[in-house]
């Protein structure tokens, strides 16, 4: 692919994906100011060249690209109006949280009232191919404003994975199918094994077998958590995937019981204390409650 032009970019929300998607920002050469809600997750980016802002007004005021990476709809509904009214008209922004359609629609008629453009661009991956660059990216928007951004989505994303699916909020509806899956998958995990305890079956052939089968990549990725009953480091927290099936159920027309099931025990989890672990915590719950390994 070509040079890209250096532009200006705010990359507002350095948490566990944003830091290393921001990274990939710096080291392209793009003249980088980031901010993020705690303060004190700046130092590598600014030894990187970027200049860490004191506030969202401060980050985006020159910016002709901001990039979010927020928890989720609150959080980015604050900072994007924020942004709304600092940004200069004819900026873009390109938010990469998952937010659900609606609200992304919300944000995207709210920006272009203020002649902004808006990218909804979540991505499908966790901590590793974020450090990586080889994100998977599901991206909403008009062409002209996808266009602006892909560039800037290829840093970050594996190219072969980088999608326009559509007009604003279809890069958001397709990460909730994305994550219910993940979620209803794993807690098929988890009642596989808390059948396999019932049954007397060894819990290591289990999930040999388990590996081999349709559940195979949800085993295979999460097998050293599944093992040990230790769902940490974290790649993609239980919080998260709590809120995405939450969000997931509530887009839907329809009940989606299997998912509704699925946020049960995230929540129960979640209550036992596991929220910021990951979210494979989920198969531990259901999978171990009341046995020995018990989590």
């Amino acid at each position: 692919m070509a040079e890209v032009a250096a532009v200006r970019v705010a990359f507002l929300g350095l948490g566990r994906m944003g830091a290393p998607m921001a990274a990939h920002v710096a080291r392209a050469g793009h003249e980088l100011t980031v901010w993020n809600r705690t303060p004190g997750r700046a130092t590598d980016l600014v030894a990187l060249g970027a200049r860490e802002a004191a506030n969202v007004a401060d980050a985006v005021r020159d910016a002709e690209v901001v990039v979010t990476m927020l928890f989720g709809p609150d959080a980015v509904r604050e900072v994007l109006g924020q942004v709304a009214e600092a940004v200069p008209a004819g900026g873009l922004v390109i938010d990469s949280s998952t937010v659900g359609p609606a609200v992304a629609h919300d944000l995207g008629k709210a920006l272009r009232a203020k002649g902004i453009g808006f990218v909804d661009a979540p991505v499908a991956g966790s901590v590793q191919p974020a450090i990586d660059g080889t994100l998977g990216v599901l991206a909403g928007g008009s062409a002209d404003d996808y266009a602006t951004a892909e560039p800037l989505l290829r840093l970050w994303g594996d190219p072969a994975r980088v999608r326009h699916l559509g007009p604003v909020g279809a890069g958001s509806a397709m990460k909730l199918v994305v994550n219910l899956t993940l979620g209803v998958a794993m807690g098929g995990v988890g009642e596989a094994l808390r059948l396999a305890g019932d049954l007397g079956v060894d819990r290591t052939a289990a999930l040999d077998v388990l590996a081999a089968g349709p559940l195979g990549t949800t085993v295979g990725t999460k097998r050293a958590m599944l093992d040990s009953g230790d769902f940490t480091p974290t790649g993609f927290s239980l919080d998260l995937m709590t809120k995405d099936l939450a969000l997931a159920l509530d887009a839907a027309d329809g009940d989606l019981a299997l998912t509704r099931a699925a946020l049960a025990a995230a929540r129960e989890a979640t209550a036992a204390g596991h929220g910021s672990d990951d979210y494979a915590a989920i198969a531990g719950h259901i999978g171990y409650e009341g046995s020995a390994d018990s989590i």
